[in-house]
């Protein structure tokens, strides 16, 4: 009985909608904002296999990577800013989040690993460079990038292999 309940957990969680919360259009304004102003540091999306052999074998020697990728942050975001069983909400609180810290990046605020942040130098301020509004954006494209089960079935890259 247990196993069927499982085998039908796991269906159900491919087969699951998108939340309520999912704007496509939004999510799509928020991919060209991160292209246009993050993309020159962060890269969008890789393996998380592959960035924790980088950072923790390779001392970041094997990818030189900048700044953590968006699906390391979005991972982060939710794990780590407010209660993801309210999405709504904890929207609102990551791009608070986000604003506080683009505005005024200090190491002490990261969400992100020790062992990843550690190869990187503090941000530089943002402010003047992108706007409330387009934080918002990049943040609604950052909190679904990492997607809903796993998988973003909206961000496709034959390049990328997730696992």
């Amino acid at each position: 009985m247990k196993t069927i309940i499982l085998i039908i957990a796991c269906i159900s969680a491919l087969f699951a909608e998108p939340p309520v919360e999912f704007e496509k259009e939004k999510y799509k304004i928020g991919e060209m904002v991160f292209d246009n102003k993050c993309s020159s540091c962060h890269e969008k999306s890789m393996d998380i296999g592959l960035l924790m052999h980088n950072f923790i074998e390779k001392d970041n020697k094997l990818l030189n990577l900048k700044a953590p990728t968006g699906n390391e942050i979005s991972y982060r975001l939710k794990s780590q800013i407010g209660n993801i069983d309210d999405i709504e909400f904890q929207i609102e609180e990551t791009a608070d989040f986000l604003i506080d810290y683009l505005y005024n990046p200090d190491k002490s605020k990261t969400i992100c690993l020790e062992g990843v942040i550690r190869h990187f130098d503090t941000m530089p301020s943002m402010k003047g460079k992108i706007s409330e509004e387009e934080i918002i954006e990049v943040n609604h494209f950052l909190y679904f990038l990492q997607g809903f089960n796993g998988i973003n079935e909206y961000y496709h890259n034959e390049d990328l292999e997730f696992k």
